[in-house]
């Protein structure tokens, strides 16, 4: 399998040698158990470069499916090691440019990878130092003079983004901006208007 080119930390498109994927088919790759930041979010360029690193486009990749092969993006879900060897779904975790995350039923190396992150974590690495959480908002009284002006936009005539479930999705999966809603499961929104994937 040939890389092709890097999407962004966690996606990319490769071309199949007929192992996993039919000979010469050009797929698109989302990389099983990790998630690295959205697009235009704190450590998302780092994320693709590091990525572009380790799967260079032109160099050959072995990879492994698991019980589900795509989803519903017709996105191959896979492991993939790169021509040094190195299994790169857990290297970007452990260097802390990815998130572990599990989606049944794919969780082959689940172990392996959420060790990866509790080692990141412990380190700091990558976007665990490089990253502020988000600041949880105190919610005041609602008649105090501190309450915040009721921050509720009018929903927008967008369709609804993924829900919660879904393996995860990032905005290059999508065709344009879609209404996630104060929850926000898979992250797309970057400003907490409401609306994912506003640039695309």
């Amino acid at each position: 399998m040939v890389v092709l080119r890097v999407i962004d930390g966690d996606t990319l498109d490769v071309r199949g040698d007929g192992r996993v994927l039919p000979k010469d088919t050009v797929a698109r790759v989302r990389l099983l158990e990790i998630d690295t930041p959205e697009r235009g979010a704190c450590f998302a360029d780092d994320a693709t470069a590091r990525t572009t690193t380790l799967l260079p486009p032109g160099s050959r990749i072995r990879a492994e499916r698991d019980v589900e092969l795509t989803d519903r993006y017709d996105r191959y879900l896979l492991y993939v090691w790169n021509e040094q060897g190195a299994f790169v779904n857990e290297s970007l975790v452990r260097s802390g440019h990815a998130e572990a995350v599990l989606f049944p039923p794919n969780d082959k190396y689940w172990p392996k990878i959420s060790d990866a992150e509790d080692a990141a974590r412990q380190a700091g690495a990558g976007l665990w130092t490089a990253c502020p959480e988000q600041p949880e908002t105190s919610a005041a009284p609602p008649n105090s003079p501190d309450s915040p002006a009721p921050n509720t936009p009018a929903r927008p005539d967008l369709p609804d983004g993924p829900p919660a479930g879904a393996p995860d999705v990032d905005c290059s999966d999508l065709s344009g901006p879609v209404w996630v809603g104060p929850d926000d499961p898979h992250r797309l929104d970057r400003d907490g208007d409401g609306i994912g994937c506003d640039a695309n």
